[in-house]
């Protein structure tokens, strides 16, 4: 299975991105799968998120993360998995709000080997509205924007901005 990622700062269209790539290789005869964003399901179980965010939350969000991509990857017929995000962008949560942990950082190292490719989007802010999720605070959407892209850089993690559906296509295909 080769599994590829979706990254970013919170509200910039990623999972929106991760519906129509799915769709366009399901059209294909392709066998993919989407892995929602875990950050969604935490804050339905009542943890909190954002600038409010605790360290329980992040590690919850991290491990779930990490169980839902390794129970899609046990899966014998899936080919490709679109991850709403990688373990890396959840992590960057943690560090803007507790700094480094590092049995975290080690695991989150570890883990960034498993994605085949990472798409990083950009901010668009016709994305940051009210979903009573996500923060709204375009500072702070633009300040885990930069700490991600800082981290990618830091750990020397390869990727792409996202160039819209039909390159990506081509680029997942190769």
């Amino acid at each position: 299975m080769k599994k590829i990622a979706l990254i970013g700062t919170h509200a910039v269209g990623k999972t929106t991105i991760c519906h129509e790539l799915v769709a366009s290789l399901k059209k294909k005869g392709i066998n993919a799968e989407y892995l929602v964003e875990i950050a969604r399901e935490a804050q339905k179980a009542g943890f909190k998120l954002n600038e409010q965010t605790t360290k329980e939350s992040q590690k919850w969000i991290l491990h779930t993360q990490i169980a839902r991509e390794i129970e899609f990857e046990t899966r014998p017929d899936a080919e490709f998995l679109l991850c709403d995000r990688s373990v890396l962008d959840n992590y960057v949560y943690y560090i803007n709000q507790f700094g480094v942990d590092a049995v975290l950082d080690k695991m989150i190292n570890t883990h960034m080997k498993t994605y085949g490719f990472l798409f990083k989007v950009p901010i668009n802010p016709k994305f940051l509205t009210p979903d009573k999720v996500r923060s709204v605070d375009p500072l702070f959407q633009k300040k885990i924007d930069e700490l991600l892209e800082k981290e990618l850089i830091k750990r020397k993690i390869n990727f792409q901005n996202y160039p819209g559906l039909e390159p990506a296509m081509k680029t997942i295909l190769m």
